[in-house]
């Protein structure tokens, strides 16, 4: 009797034993479940999220890094950077000449480099981003800093003569975007696209000086320059315009990753009102200027003697990325020598509605830099209205779909024996 109690309480432990063993596994499979989810949750939060959550506790420690940092890099940069910026030097005077006669100002006859060498200090990368946005493309940021010792010394040739003017204290902040056209054949790579990420915005910084002179007897001239810099930078190196590299190895068609036009926007400049007057005898002559590209401006008649002109002129504007580009208007006082800027404006063109054209009114500034503004006088206000603006992908959908329409209308149906041709007339009118 006592074996066989002691057999059944050795069995009733051991099952009790059991059950414990596996309810404390599962209790603590939950707990290993749970938390997995509450970190898969987590990893989805952005900063903003955290911050929502948290209110005031939120731990500044805690840091969302975009770009990975590459120390490596920087050091091989620096020992290859000799021989780097040789080759870059050679190869910016080539390609960025031509863009300095092409946006030079009017009041300068000519423009172009005396000297350019990048120095002996090499840029700074303080972080890499690689993404596939695209199938068959390879897209890497390059948080890109420098502070170099270049000698850039430009000619520019004015009607006083030739002023040699040297750009000193260069200072680069970007992100540069590199993207690599993937290729089945050596070197894999069939073409890489370049160019400056519009956000955060391209920032460069120099102090101008005139060799064996100085600028404040040439009035204008600095700004000439800053401007000249800026059209150049916005207009063919900021995203979502790039430069187009073809790789060896294999055939490519570079016109293919170029960027391509979008649609036409119609604008109508209306009036102005209230503008600042800049004569000393009678009142300023304005016109305007208006340009999503500064290559490709389009300008007013010239009214004279007046601050309240109407225009009434209406222009086409190509567009290329509705997203990201802008609308500039200028307004300038028409003078003997260099006209004089009486106001700027600019709105994006993603904030213009294509399907109801209406009027704009639009404050004008001293310049688009407000840290270089001075004068906080009224300038006055420039009305625009704008057109519609139809993609050229929408287009081309519409002419697909039309295509098929047709194709359809042309199949032939038998009936009782006989071919019947079946048409149907289709009529679309674009307004681009």
């Amino acid at each position: 009797m006592g074996l066989i109690s002691g057999i059944l309480m050795g069995m009733i432990f051991g099952v009790s034993l059991m059950a414990g063993w596996l309810q404390m596994m599962k209790y603590r499979s939950g707990k290993r479940i749970g938390k997995a989810v509450d970190i898969k949750t987590l990893s989805t939060l952005n900063r903003d999220d955290l911050r929502k959550i948290c209110g005031d506790n939120y731990p500044e420690w805690i840091s969302f890094p975009v770009f990975e940092q590459a120390k490596w890099l920087n050091k091989q940069l620096s020992k290859l950077w000799p021989f780097v910026a040789e080759a870059a030097s050679a190869v910016l005077k080539e390609s960025v000449e031509p863009l300095l006669e092409d946006y030079r100002p009017t009041a300068v006859n000519s423009l172009k480099f005396a000297k350019l060498s990048l120095g002996t200090v090499a840029p700074k990368i303080e972080g890499i981003r690689v993404q596939s946005l695209k199938k068959g493309q390879v897209t890497m940021d390059i948080d890109l800093r420098w502070g170099g010792d270049p000698n850039i010394v430009l000619e520019v040739d004015t009607p006083v003569g030739n002023i040699p003017i040297q750009l000193k204290d260069l200072q680069v902040f970007t992100v540069v975007r590199v993207i690599f056209h993937l290729a089945e054949e050596m070197p894999c790579i069939s073409a890489l696209l370049v160019a400056l990420l519009s956000e955060p915005k391209p920032r460069i910084d120099y102090t101008l000086k005139a060799v064996g002179g100085s600028l404040t007897g040439l009035p204008g001239i600095s700004d000439m320059i800053d401007d000249t810099v800026e059209s150049i930078v916005t207009d063919t190196l900021q995203w979502p315009h790039r430069i187009v590299v073809p790789m060896g190895g294999t055939a490519v068609d570079a016109s293919e990753f170029e960027l391509k036009p979008e649609g036409r926007l119609t604008v109508t400049v209306v009036r102005a009102n209230d503008l600042k007057n800049l004569e000393m005898i009678g009142k300023s002559d304005p016109y305007v200027v208006v340009h999503v590209r500064p290559r490709f401006k389009v300008k007013t008649k010239t009214i004279d003697n007046n601050l309240n002109p109407v225009w009434n002129e209406t222009f086409e504007l190509i567009a290329e990325d509705r997203e990201t580009q802008v609308l500039t208007v200028e307004v300038f006082d028409k003078d003997i020598g260099q006209d004089q800027r009486l106001g700027i404006a600019k709105v994006r063109l993603s904030e213009l509605e294509p399907e109801k054209p209406k009027e704009v009114n639009l404050r004008l500034l001293a310049s688009l830099d407000t840290l270089k503004v001075k004068d906080k006088k009224d300038r006055g206000t420039c009305t625009i209205k704008q057109g519609g603006t139809i993609g050229c992908a929408r287009r081309r959908k519409e002419d697909l779909r039309s295509k098929k329409r047709n194709e359809r209308s042309r199949s032939y149906r038998e009936h009782d024996g006989c071919g019947r041709r079946v048409g149907i007339r289709v009529q679309y009118r674009y307004r681009r």
